[in-house]
């Protein structure tokens, strides 16, 4: 039953069209959903637990879905590389 709700709560967020997020993926534990992935806002992630809410499971949610603009614990720094100089 909880691998189903799981599977059920991925597919709805991906196909609502106020989502389509593949990405994301759901973990039964205990009294406690986790979520997990990867958004590109925080409007998108509030949607996302607003698709989770809606289906009322009685679990608490545990959030760990992070921004795709938001470097990683240890994720690699963004410079600025200038291409190669012909001369």
């Amino acid at each position: 039953m909880n691998e189903q709700l799981a599977r059920d709560l991925e597919r709805e967020i991906a196909t609502d069209p106020r989502t389509n997020e593949l990405g994301i993926r759901i973990q039964v534990r205990g009294d406690h959903l986790v979520v997990s992935g990867e958004v590109a806002s925080q409007e998108r992630r509030a949607t996302v637990l607003e698709i989770i809410r809606e289906h009322d499971t009685g679990l608490d949610i545990v959030d760990y879905i992070v921004l795709s603009a938001e470097p990683g614990p240890g994720g690699p720094e963004h410079e600025q590389i200038d291409p190669p100089r012909r001369s």
